[in-house]
């Protein structure tokens, strides 16, 4: 009898002292520095905010290649800056000397057939995107000058009344281009 004992609590004391193991390896997920998206795409001259959570602050940032984005940090939010097209990464590191890394995409705006369009009043003109993945939204910075509206890669511009406004572009990857329009 005294031999089941011994071995009922040689048992209970293992397990106690597995799950103490198991449950402690857990937190080491809570320490790693976690960024609010995956990854950074976008144009050269846009910039993106991304913020880090986790980790302990204060935190360093660096670009791993400037000529492709800089980065600037103001608490936990990265203001991440495109140059020129290409790859490169963003490495942060917190007080505890932990790092993780950003891949940042520098990608060339959509192209378009025209850059800038002229329409007069009550006609409409088109453009064709020549780049991106459809579908392609349109908004217009100032709907009482134009209108716009999408069909397949072709965005059909209606002038409303005479001035200066601009049409921004975006595909199904959010990836942006601008068309400058005049109504007379």
């Amino acid at each position: 009898m005294e031999l089941k004992n011994v071995f009922r609590t040689m048992m209970v004391a293992v397990c106690c002292l597995g799950a103490a193991v198991l449950t402690s390896c857990d937190n080491e997920d809570n320490n790693k520095i976690k960024f609010s998206v995956p990854q950074v795409n976008m144009i050269p001259g846009a910039t993106a905010k991304v913020a880090i959570s986790n980790g302990t602050q204060p935190y360093s940032v660096r670009s791993v290649d400037e000529k492709v984005a800089t980065v600037k940090l103001e608490k936990n939010v990265m203001t991440i800056t495109g140059v020129k097209e290409g790859k490169t990464s963003i490495v942060v590191t917190d007080k505890k000397k932990i790092s993780a890394t950003l891949a940042v995409n520098v990608i060339k705006p959509l192209d378009f057939d025209k850059q800038q369009v002229e329409v007069t009043v009550g006609k409409e003109e088109t453009v064709v995107v020549k780049s991106g993945k459809a579908p392609y939204t349109a908004i217009v910075k100032d709907n009482k000058i134009a209108t716009a509206t999408v069909k397949d890669s072709k965005i059909m511009i209606k002038g409303i009344k005479a001035g200066t406004t601009t049409v921004s572009v975006l595909d199904k990857n959010k990836l942006a281009g601008t068309v400058v329009v005049t109504v007379k």
